[in-house]
């Protein structure tokens, strides 16, 4: 009989045939790996192809991006034929190349999103590992990938994920350069910050400038600081990455574009509220908890305790990270939920490294309220619509229990129920039970509460534009309405058109087109497409609208 021998033991054939049993590392490594893949498969890529694109922001960036390609203008960006200045041009980049391999879709267009949130992520994870250990870095992707908002940020067809990619990058290789000063670690904060303005602009060097800078001073190290903010190669480097574009795009737009992006799409926004989007000083107070639900609770515990983890250096500084950005958008004239993400990075690394500490039993009442709320959502919203004055959103929520159907019921009390159950498994730490009831948010909204809300607002613009897509021989104009995904699933320009004229296919809303008939009494409207408070009417044979 033939013989195996390894390490100096001889082996039989019918031995070398059993199956091995795995040791206890390979299994650890198994799991930790199989958690850390679903973690950031669930929260970035899974059904991002399964709703349709928002409107603003999503449609904003999607129809850009589309013209970006029609017109073959890789310099600078058009909405709805005209110049766009909100953002800078990277981001664009980035869903111009999935298009071009993956064609037009929800799919390919938030695409590069999902993958600069695993980025993120796993930056996270690699900083967490080499400061503290392989658990912590583990439960670190854990908690971010299941926080609310940075889900949210991960599967829309927008610039922040880029944005908190590049200043975690740059945040955290600033603590490295603070631990071991070296050249190498100082030209890549340069890079990150360039790649950072590309992205979304100012933001991505006034951050890590506030950050450092106050952490410098009260270590007694400002001169250090100055000589990392005034060193010259890195500036060379970031010139460099930026001034080709910058002198294409005053090459397309001229002046036109530094004015519009600094002065009204930075400066004024920061000044002014824009698009309704106003708050107070208290905004965040609420926006934050929200934010980061299911942890939230661990906010407040780790801000009791806030003295004794600051003696840590690495802990003072990820929450001057976080102080930073809640003043500087709690001051500022235009308020979003999503504008406080770029400070919560660092908090949730906190959250991984001190998890025995801050998460607490009363901190369930959190996502168990969120849950209660998403049972209640359909009767919720009927109130809202019978509170409403404007006749679009009656439409619109008129037709709450024709979307949300038996299923959103069903998954809502399941994912109440598994909360619940969760909250009494004895052998679950609550790190872990706040990590796995994060996991049932992420599935529930990202299956169900996305569809309810896609399916009310965005389902009948999605709906017009392809029968408007139908009228290619006519013009098709926006009425007081800034939809500007209607132009992506039309794949054309809408223009915006203040007094439409006779032969006009008009994309409006339910308040506009009354608008429209009492500034036009005789004008002979055809209604080609009426839901959810969406209208698309054909004007035929009248006189203009009176310009008065």
């Amino acid at each position: 009989m033939m013989m195996k021998t390894v390490a100096g033991v001889i082996r039989s054939p019918t031995q070398w045939m059993r199956p091995q049993r795995m040791t206890p590392t390979r299994q650890n490594n198994l799991l930790h790996y199989g958690l850390l893949f679903a973690a950031l498969f669930l929260a970035f890529f899974w059904n991002i192809w399964g709703f349709p694109l928002f409107d603003l922001d999503e449609g904003a960036f999607s129809e850009a991006t589309r013209e970006m390609l029609a017109n073959n203008n890789f310099a600078a960006t058009y909405l709805d034929g005209e110049p766009r200045y909100d953002k800078p041009i990277l981001s664009y980049w980035f869903q111009a190349l999935s298009v071009s391999l993956f064609n037009l879709s929800e799919f390919s267009l938030r695409l590069p999103s999902a993958i600069a949130s695993c980025c993120w992520l796993l930056v996270c994870y690699r900083f967490a590992l080499t400061q503290w250990n392989k658990t912590t870095a583990l439960y670190a992707v854990l908690i971010m990938a299941n926080t609310l908002w940075i889900s949210i940020i991960g599967k829309a067809a927008i610039a922040d994920a880029w944005l908190n990619l590049f200043l975690t990058l740059t945040l955290l290789d600033m603590w490295r350069h603070w631990q071991q000063p070296q050249r190498s670690i100082l030209l890549r904060v340069y890079l990150w910050m360039a790649l950072g303005l590309l992205a979304k602009g100012p933001v991505a060097v006034l951050v890590p400038l506030l950050v450092s800078g106050i952490f410098y001073t009260l270590q007694g190290e400002w001169r250090r600081w100055l000589a990392a903010i005034f060193y010259l190669p890195g500036w060379v480097l970031l010139l460099a990455i930026l001034t080709p574009w910058l002198w294409l795009v005053y090459q397309d737009q001229g002046i036109g574009f530094f004015q519009g992006f600094l002065l009204d799409h930075n400066l004024k926004r920061f000044s002014d509220t824009r698009e309704g989007h106003g708050g107070k000083l208290w905004y965040y107070l609420f926006a934050l908890p929200l934010v980061l639900l299911p942890f939230s609770a661990a906010l407040f515990t780790l801000l009791r305790q806030l003295r004794d983890v600051c003696k840590d250096l690495l802990t003072l500084y990820l929450m001057i990270w976080l102080a930073v950005v809640f003043v500087l958008v709690s001051v500022s004239g235009t308020q979003l939920p999503h504008y406080v993400v770029y400070g919560i990075s660092g908090l949730l690394l906190l959250f991984a490294h001190y998890r025995d500490r801050v998460f607490r039993r009363w901190g369930l009442i959190f996502p168990l309220m969120f849950f209660v709320l998403m049972v209640a959502l359909p009767w919720l919203l009927v109130s809202a619509a019978s509170q409403s004055h404007k006749l679009y959103e009656q439409e619109m929520l008129a037709r709450v229990w024709e979307v949300v159907g038996t299923p959103y019921i069903v998954a809502s009390i399941i994912a109440l129920l598994l909360t619940l159950v969760v909250m009494w498994l004895p052998k679950l730490t609550l790190a872990a039970k706040f990590v796995a009831i994060g996991f049932v948010q992420t599935l529930f909204v990202f299956n169900f509460f996305i569809q309810v809300m896609a399916g009310l607002q965005q389902q009948p613009v999605q709906e017009a534009a392809a029968v408007a897509r139908q009228q290619s021989n006519k013009s098709v104009v926006a009425y007081g309405l800034h939809m500007p995904s209607f132009s992506v699933y039309r794949d054309a320009i809408t223009p915006k058109q203040k007094f439409p004229q006779p032969g006009d296919v008009i994309f409006t809303d339910a308040d506009n087109l009354i608008k429209l008939q009492r500034r036009n009494p005789d004008a002979e409207l055809e209604l080609l497409f009426d839901k959810g408070g969406i209208k698309l009417v054909e004007w035929h044979n009248a006189k203009p609208m009176v310009t008065n």
